[in-house]
């Protein structure tokens, strides 16, 4: 008759470490969770690089922004006293009738023209070449858009009902307003986008 001998204490737990741990399947890393791993990664840094573009050292500066800020100092000086000027004028949207809305808007504008003719004279301050062309080209859209101020004035004055309309930017199919605005906020010149008063 033969006895089994007892297993001496602990020979299980070797015999345990010595096969390894149990394979789980569950912490597997297959190809499907190395591609997702791979696509998260990708994201991840897509988007890193899109705001170190936007917001970090890698942020170019505006298309329209000038090299020299002389003339957009100077601009944004002296259109910021005509808007002054126009704050003291009667809201001409808050008008009565459309006779007083065309006077309110008459005096706007003799503001505005007046501002265009200076701005016209601090040209050189702008840098040569390309960018002086570009701020005369600025200054040609805005008086493009004091135009359409003026023809509506006369417009109101025959029909109540007139709306204001604005001309759109040869070639570009937007509004000039859009081109006044983006130049003016490019050169920090605030004060210099197109009014709203109307």
């Amino acid at each position: 008759m033969t006895v089994d001998a007892a297993e001496p204490p602990g020979a299980s737990l070797t015999r345990a470490l010595a096969d390894g741990p149990d394979p789980d399947p569950g912490h597997r890393w297959g190809p499907g969770r190395l591609a997702i791993v791979a696509v998260v990664v990708a994201l991840v840094s897509m988007w890193g690089y899109v705001l170190f573009l936007a917001f970090g050292p890698g942020r170019q500066p505006p298309v329209d922004r000038l090299d020299d800020p002389a003339f957009a100092q100077a601009a944004e000086e002296r259109c910021a006293a005509a808007v002054d000027q126009v704050d003291e004028l009667p809201v001409a949207s808050a008008s009565h009738t459309a006779e007083e809305r065309a006077e309110v808007l008459d005096r706007a504008d003799a503001v505005y023209r007046s501002m265009l003719d200076d701005l016209d004279d601090m040209v050189d301050l702008a840098p040569a070449g390309d960018q002086r062309r570009r701020v005369r080209e600025w200054l040609a859209d805005w008086r493009v858009y004091l135009g359409d101020r003026e023809a509506y004035a006369d417009a109101l004055r025959a029909d109540p009902d007139a709306r204001l309309l604005v001309s759109s930017k040869p070639g570009e199919g937007r509004q000039i307003t859009g081109w006044i605005d983006e130049f003016a906020k490019a050169n920090r010149a605030p004060s210099c986008v197109s009014p709203v008063d109307a």
